[in-house]
């Protein structure tokens, strides 16, 4: 709607022109004054044209004209005068009118011509001014968005490549200023080998190309993985490619190490089936091996002494059960599952008995040397413990010597003076275990991760080898040292701390003649036929009374049936029906200061290990000589005389 004001103080022309420039889309605004005129110049919103006659009653017209300008800079003025001069020109020109007529006005199709050109105009300039504002903050918003995106932004002529802008972003992602850039080619920023990287057209993406994947290079010479969005911008006389360029690292960086934790995880979780499958092994392996065992100790004892020959076939079949007794061992260590059973013992004992196993381990093509500290000072330890650390350190010094090489392994006695500032133990007397190896060694970054779990530096490792190692070291409370710098080799350096209890002595085994019973009642649960047999046998020899049991419940029933004292539960952990350690708990309530030796080939059972710190349990690992069962249960009982 166009809204036209008229000035004039003469009624009838006021009339006039109001009848012939009425019409659709118009409002007419009548005034017959100066004083009108301001007022309703004052008033209404928009005033598009203004028909203004020069002389009125009370001014002149040219007053309200600049007054109407100054109200409304867009209104277009139309003055009408009574005589045409140069004068009137000047004037019209002076308060910026649009144009001016004559009076009297003879043709009104003409002023009605005039008045829609003066509207038109005033809308042409308002939209032309609207557009340029339009154009001022679109400007703003997309230069705004340009330079304050988070993303690199590229503007590339879709030609030649050349760099026409870059935002901030892109100056840090480069590490280059913009004028620096603008100064290159897009292919220039291409990693060495990457395609287009010679052509500067064919490297620009396609326009529409998304999360593109793509390797640039900063202006260090650093590579980074990049994704990029592509798009084309037509100007007049030539086209820009639009890039933005996200910068990766960190996705595929955690991309990477979610994909190492899964095969971590996957890997450690088939190691867990294996070393199920290894305890179960163990487990029914240990009760065949408690049985040969036993009967061949029976064997030997019941063989006339001057039976050379047969006496050597039953000592050939203990000491083969004896080998065996050690690979269940290994098979537990791998399982995870054997009760830590801390001792005194002799750190070259440990080497030694492994040697075979070792050699067996690490192959043909290590050369494999050992020097042994003379008479060892003993430590407290868990020897298949420590066998593990020293199969571990092995096979970790083999797999960094692909091709062969030397292994050596020491012992030594060591007194520190003073705490140690790289290791966390204090002075005092240690026996150490070097492991050193002619491998390809390590650098800084990878020696101070060496013991994290689940790092490894090989394809197929599970990254708990070494962090088993260091977790037995410091649960014996000593520390390991590593000493390696890359193609030198590495040497790994195990601290134990001397036993204080035992310091004059290492472990002596079990006397081969056991102390005697003198008549107590031991109860004898286990689910094993031979072995119960055996067992029963052993005890019932040695001077106890036996009450036995296929399983737990089996034997608590036997034991309330003979109602007299039990002075002892021997007691397997596992069983069908009723386990060991329910079977006594339902004994020990009703027999005050009964005594409990558990038997098991491997426990997980943590409730059974708390059970240990109480004086009146005691746990036997699977296989064990008869003459170690009757120490253990001698020991529970209390002193006895000892056979001759």
């Amino acid at each position: 709607m166009a809204t036209i004001l008229i000035v004039d103080d003469e009624p009838v022309i006021l009339d006039v022109f109001r009848r012939f420039l009425e019409g659709d889309g118009r409002r007419l605004l009548l005034a017959g004054s100066v004083r009108e005129a301001l007022a309703i110049a004052h008033e209404a919103r928009d005033i598009d044209v203004a028909i203004i006659d020069k002389n009125l009653g009370d001014g002149s017209g040219l007053d309200v004209a600049r007054g109407l300008k100054a109200e409304k800079p867009d209104a277009e003025v139309i003055l009408v005068t009574g005589y045409a001069s140069i004068d009137s020109a000047i004037a019209a020109v002076q308060i910026g009118a649009f144009d001016y007529v004559t009076k009297p006005v003879s043709d009104y199709d003409a002023l009605n011509l005039k008045v829609q050109n003066a509207i038109d105009k005033g809308r042409m300039r308002r939209e032309q001014r609207d557009l340029v504002v339009r154009l001022v903050q679109s400007e703003a918003l997309h230069r705004g968005v340009f330079e304050t995106s988070s993303d690199a932004i590229l503007l590339v002529d879709s030609a030649s490549g050349q760099i026409d802008d870059a935002n901030p972003a892109a100056e840090r992602l480069y590490g280059e200023t913009r004028d620096a850039l603008r100064a290159r080619r897009y292919s220039e920023l291409l990693a060495a080998g990457a395609e287009g990287a010679e052509r500067d057209a064919a490297a620009l993406p396609a326009p529409g190309a998304r999360s593109a994947p793509a390797r640039h290079r900063r202006a260090d010479g650093v590579e980074l993985p990049v994704e990029l969005t592509a798009g084309e911008l037509p100007l007049q006389d030539r086209a820009l490619r639009v890039l933005s360029i996200r910068d990766v690292s960190e996705r595929e960086r955690a991309e990477e190490e979610r994909r190492a934790l899964e095969q971590n995880l996957r890997q450690a979780q088939k190691m867990e089936a294996v070393g199920r499958l290894a305890g179960g092994v163990a487990h029914d392996f240990s009760n065949v091996l408690a049985v040969i065992l036993g009967y061949s100790e029976l064997l030997m004892r019941d063989l006339p002494r001057g039976d050379q020959r047969s006496r050597e076939s039953a000592e050939g079949i203990v000491e083969a059960a004896h080998r065996a007794a050690g690979v269940t061992r290994q098979l537990l260590t791998l399982s995870r599952k054997k009760l830590l059973r801390p001792e005194v013992l002799s750190l070259n004992k440990v080497v030694q008995d492994l040697g075979k196993l070792l050699s067996r381990a690490i192959g043909e093509r290590i050369e494999l040397t050992t020097r042994l500290q003379d008479a060892p000072w003993p430590v407290l330890a868990d020897a298949d413990q420590l066998a593990q650390v020293l199969l571990n350190l092995a096979v970790n010094a083999r797999d960094a010597m692909p091709d062969g090489g030397p292994l050596a392994l020491e012992t030594a006695n060591v007194e520190l003076a003073e705490a140690p500032r790289d290791l966390p133990i204090p002075a005092g007397r240690y026996v150490t275990l070097s492991v050193k190896d002619g491998g390809c060694g390590m650098n800084d970054e990878v020696r101070s991760r060496i013991f994290d779990p689940f790092f490894t530096t090989k394809e197929t490792g599970t990254g708990l080898g070494l962090a088993t190692v260091y977790g037995i070291v410091r649960q014996a409370g000593g520390a390991i040292r590593v000493e390696s710098r890359p193609s030198q080799g590495a040497t790994f350096t195990v601290f134990l701390p001397v036993s204080a209890e035992h310091a004059g002595r290492a472990h002596v085994p079990v006397a081969a003649a056991a102390p005697r019973g003198l008549g107590e009642t031991v109860v004898l649960a286990e689910d094993e036929d031979a072995l119960r047999v055996l067992l029963g046998r052993v005890l019932a020899g040695s001077g106890y009374h036996v009450v036995a049991g296929r399983n737990g419940a089996e034997a608590l029933e036997a034991a309330r049936a003979r109602g007299a004292r039990v002075d002892l539960l021997l007691a397997d952990l596992v069983m069908p029906r009723m386990t060991g350690a329910e079977l006594a708990d339902a004994l020990q309530g009703e027999q005050p200061g009964m005594k409990v030796l558990f038997m098991t080939g491997h426990t997980e059972d943590v409730l059974v290990e708390d059970r240990l710190r109480d004086g009146d349990v005691e746990l036997i690992q699977k296989p064990f000589t008869s003459e170690a069962l009757l120490g253990h249960v001698r020991r529970l009982l209390g002193p006895a005389k000892a056979s001759a």
